[in-house]
């Protein structure tokens, strides 16, 4: 039994691993922008341009990626995501031309999707009994924070060393690269060959199957609203610069801590709360009451540097119950009853309504702002984010009576028997 635990850890470690490095490439613009778009030659359109490529492609194929999972071997499928999005970052080190970047971008998307993430997901579900749900998802989540940071430290470390320029660009690329290649390796090793709950007889009957379920539509509306508030959370970095009169500095570190810090602490502990209550949907209630608070919060509150303080307390509060919630939101699957067989259909159905939110959350927040310059623009955002937030704890409700209601019916059944 110790065997296994470690076993499972190091799977979880190899995991995260792997998914801070298959993204660390397409989103390099977040932390290099300027040196980035003078590498690889392109206006700041063109640039635009593959990261929209990217996520055409990447919301194309969570559905299919989903139905592969349960029907392919999900080492091959890991292996393969990663090696291929490292051989792509290769290439995209010697910054080929335009075509070729949207080239790759899209196919860094789609693979993305296609062989990593509900692979991912579904190896994660396997890793614990029903009773350790949360505190698999939750360890995956906050290990990929860990991960991040780490990662993430070190290459701007040696990026100064080399000298912030194009070249020292060029060999962040190439260092990323490479370290997909390697959780390549890793996951070829470490990933077993069959999972429970693997098939090799899925049939796309099965993708009606899931459907079919309401529960699946539930936590899909979960997701939604959950990743809809955490991309509106990202415009807590001006609004403390320009509302609260935060230095640009302090507003970066405290960016920082509420992204990774609490990343790494929130998600494992909403995972092990939530096995230790023995639900998980109603952790996930428990976070989306704690946001809608402290939206409210935002949304009443005078935007001015007088209420900093108040700010940075609901700031706090607000992030970590979105991480402690990002952590375990695919969880309540194993509470639902979703056949494990089918757990990867169920993540790719989840992950197209879930993450749809990158196709318009940036584009309302961004539309507010310019149609409402200044406090008022934040208000409206924050407004926007507390209605999301509010339907997300009505659908947790709905989900969790809908679960004890399953298992009243299953204790009744039992009884009969």
């Amino acid at each position: 039994m110790g065997e296994r635990k470690v076993n499972r850890y190091l799977t979880l470690l190899v995991l995260a691993l792997g998914a801070v490095s298959i993204y660390l490439l397409p989103y390099l613009r977040w932390t290099y922008y300027d040196t980035l778009v003078e590498a690889v030659n392109l206006s700041n359109a063109q640039f635009a341009a593959t990261m929209s490529i990217f996520g055409v492609t990447a919301m194309i194929f969570y559905a299919p990626g989903g139905y592969l999972a349960d029907k392919l071997s999900l080492k091959k499928m890991l292996s393969f995501a990663f090696l291929s999005t490292g051989l792509l970052g290769l290439w995209y080190a010697t910054f080929p031309g335009f075509v070729a970047q949207m080239l790759i971008f899209g196919l860094w998307g789609g693979i993305g999707t296609a062989f990593f993430w509900s692979a991912m997901m579904k190896v994660t579900r396997t890793l614990g009994s029903s009773e350790e749900q949360g505190r698999m998802f939750g360890l995956l989540e906050g290990s990929r924070g860990l991960v991040n940071v780490i990662i993430a430290f070190v290459a701007l470390y040696f990026y100064g060393k080399m000298g912030e320029s194009v070249g020292g660009m060029q060999g962040i690329i190439v260092a990323f690269s490479i370290l997909c290649i390697i959780s390549a390796v890793l996951a070829w090793i470490v990933i077993p060959n069959r999972v429970e709950g693997a098939s090799d007889s899925i049939h796309l009957k099965d993708v009606g199957t899931v459907l079919k379920i309401p529960a699946v539509w539930i936590i899909a509306l979960i997701v939604m609203t959950c990743y809809s508030v955490y991309i509106g959370s990202t415009y807590l970095t001006p609004y403390m610069t320009e509302m609260l009169g935060l230095s640009a500095t302090l507003a970066g570190a405290i960016a920082i801590l509420r992204t990774y810090a609490l990343q790494c602490v929130a998600a494992p502990t909403g995972g092990a709360i939530a096995d230790k209550i023995g639900s998980v949907t109603l952790v996930i209630g428990i976070c989306f009451v704690i946001i809608v608070a402290a939206l409210a919060g935002f949304v009443l509150l005078p935007a001015s540097p007088s209420i900093v303080m108040i700010a940075l307390v609901l700031m706090l509060l607000f992030c970590a119950a979105i991480f402690a919630m990002r952590g375990i939101y695919f969880a309540p699957m194993d509470e639902c009853n979703v056949p494990k067989h089918l757990t990867g259909t169920a993540v790719g159905v989840i992950s197209v309504i879930g993450f749809f939110p990158d196709v318009y959350m940036n584009a309302v927040a961004g539309t507010l702002m310019d149609a409402f310059p200044g406090a008022q623009g934040y208000k409206y955002l924050f407004i926007v984010m507390l209605a999301f937030a509010i339907v997300g704890t009505v659908a947790s409700i709905v989900l969790s009576r809908m679960i004890k209601k399953h298992k009243q019916e299953k204790t009744a059944l039992d009884t009969e028997k």
